[in-house]
């Protein structure tokens, strides 16, 4: 696998006036997945999936930083990071990069991100949905798929009494990035990097991101409609329970696969960049086709 990622760059403007960074590698021709990073990271956490070379020969992958997260703009008002505004942010970048219904692969804290596109848009505008060891929605699901761990850490997060706290609490929260196991082989550049990206999340936003509520009825309707979509998930997860979203989610999707992987912790993509990129291949492959039946079906 190469260690070298030609990408390209484009600053996007979203509804509201945010500046969203947004970058892009691979065929534009096939099959479009963005790819949306969770809490306290950065698209390039996505970096070593992204070098994957069957990935960047057949599909064209996106990803951006989220509102408030390393270089995109942050604001600090509340109006900010309503369900509104992250579909906003989606169909911006999709805009800019000329993207024809991409499919969403949401990773942690941006799985959510899937029900503000459900709410924005009727019909979605999304073929399916990967979740990356995914949170489902903001709500009461938090509490049944978020581990003690991680929530633990996020007090000192948004709302930190020191700068020496808001430090140590993002230093903590990106070493359970990765499995307990994988932790003292983790090159330090690579831990650096979290741990820089999360830097760039202030207080003030991660306060206002975190606090923000979703109505998942439309998300829930698309599901029962056949929406697709593709749970990967670590067994070793410190952050998310992948047991707990397969059991809460899977039985509302009528056209749901899932994947636990053993041994792999939070940033699955990072621990196992092949694996999870021929499961993403699969995937959008399978859908791609079934769409291509349904409308020859149609045409007939």
């Amino acid at each position: 696998m190469s260690n070298e990622l030609t990408l390209t760059t484009k600053v996007v403007k979203s509804k509201d006036g945010t500046t969203i960074f947004a970058e892009a590698c691979g065929d534009h021709t096939k099959p479009h997945v963005v790819f949306v990073h969770g809490l306290a990271c950065a698209g390039s956490a996505f970096d070593k999936l992204f070098l994957v070379p069957e990935l960047q020969k057949n599909l064209y992958l996106v990803r951006y930083d989220t509102r408030g997260h390393a270089r995109s703009g942050q604001p600090k008002d509340e109006d900010s990071y309503v369900s509104a505004r992250y579909a906003e942010d989606f169909d911006a970048v999709c805009d800019a990069f000329a993207l024809t219904k991409p499919f969403f692969a949401g990773w942690s804290l941006a799985g959510a991100i899937a029900a503000d596109l459900c709410a924005a848009h009727n019909p979605v505008r999304i073929s399916g949905i990967i979740w990356l060891a995914a949170l489902p929605y903001m709500g009461d699901v938090m509490g049944i798929v978020a581990t003690p761990l991680v929530l633990s850490f996020l007090p000192g997060i948004s709302a930190p009494e020191t700068a020496s706290e808001a430090l140590s609490e993002r230093i903590k929260f990106c070493q359970t990035l990765v499995a307990a196991h994988r932790l003292p082989n983790v090159p330090f550049a690579d831990l650096a990097s979290w741990i820089g990206a999360s830097t760039h999340l202030l207080p003030e936003c991660a306060k206002l991101l975190l606090g923000r509520t979703h109505d998942a009825t439309r998300l829930k309707e698309e599901a029962a409609k056949g929406l697709p979509l593709c749970i990967i998930h670590g067994t070793d997860d410190l952050q998310i329970s992948g047991e707990n979203v397969i059991k809460e989610m899977k039985p509302v999707f009528k056209n749901c696969e899932d994947h636990l992987l053993p041994g792999v912790g939070h940033i699955l993509f990072w621990e196992e960049p092949e694996k999870v990129a021929e499961i993403i291949q699969n995937f959008v492959t399978r859908v791609t086709q079934e769409e291509v039946s349904s409308d020859l079906a149609t045409d007939a």
